[in-house]
């Protein structure tokens, strides 16, 4: 677990939205702190990873994050991170390497 600690080194943050409705059902709750983590923040290539949707032309920046098991995130969260703003796509455990959680993430604007 020492090797993993040494390369946490990026301080993110883990948003949940309030599911507040207003009087015509449109959502009207923000987004707020639900917790922080120290993990480690890597920009992926543009495809790595990535399974092509359709007939895109662009993609989002991919990021690959990894943290300490605990309170885990969740895929209706959103990422902040120096100031980028990141949705989780996929969340995952490996049993060959317990207390480790992967997270794909690409960009995200509100």
């Amino acid at each position: 677990m020492a090797e993993l600690a040494g390369r946490l080194s990026e301080r993110v943050r883990f948003e949940g939205r309030d599911d507040v409705r207003g009087a015509a059902g449109e959502r009207e709750g923000g987004w707020h702190l639900r917790f922080e983590r120290w993990a480690r923040v890597e920009l992926l290539s543009r495809f790595e990873g990535v399974t092509p949707r359709a007939d895109t032309r662009q993609s989002a920046r991919r990021w690959r994050l990894e943290l300490r098991d605990g309170v885990r995130p969740t895929l209706d969260m959103r990422i902040r991170w120096r100031g980028e703003l990141m949705l989780p796509t996929a969340i995952e455990t490996d049993p060959a390497k317990p207390g480790r959680i992967i997270l794909w993430a690409e960009d995200w604007n509100d």
